[in-house]
C-alpha cells in the first residue's frame, strides 16, 4: 500500500500536474493583465488535474478488466456453474467498456 502511494506521488504524470498547477497559481497571483491572469491561471490549474484524473481512471479500468478476465478463466477451470461464469463474463465486459468507452479493446 505504501509503495503504491509513493509510486503514484513520484510518477511523471503527477509531478507534471503539480508543476502545472503551481505555475497556474503563480500566474493567477502575479500576472500582468487581470483577464489573462484569471483565464490562464484557471486553465493551468484545472486542465492538468482533469487530465490526470482521466489517465488514472483509464489505468484503473485496465486493471479491473485484467482481474475480471482472470477470475472468469479461473472459474471456468474450477468448473463453476454456467450462471456464475455468465455473471463474471458480464463483469469483464464492463471492464472492456471502461477501457475503451465502446466495449472494444484498444
Amino acid at each position: 500500500m505504501n509503495n503504491d502511494i509513493i509510486k503514484k506521488l513520484t510518477s511523471r504524470k503527477f509531478i507534471l500536474a503539480v508543476i502545472t498547477a503551481i505555475t497556474g497559481i503563480i500566474t493567477l497571483c502575479i500576472g500582468e493583465n487581470e483577464i489573462v491572469k484569471v483565464i490562464s491561471g484557471a486553465a493551468m490549474t484545472i486542465v492538468p488535474t482533469v487530465v490526470y484524473c482521466i489517465i488514472e481512471g483509464v489505468v484503473d479500468a485496465k486493471s479491473i478488466k485484467t482481474v475480471t478476465d482472470t477470475v472468469v478463466d479461473t472459474a471456468e477451470k474450477l468448473g463453476a456453474d454456467e450462471n456464475t461464469v455468465n455473471v463474471l463474463e458480464q463483469m469483464s465486459a464492463v471492464g472492456e467498456i471502461l477501457v475503451s468507452g465502446d466495449g472494444t479493446e484498444e
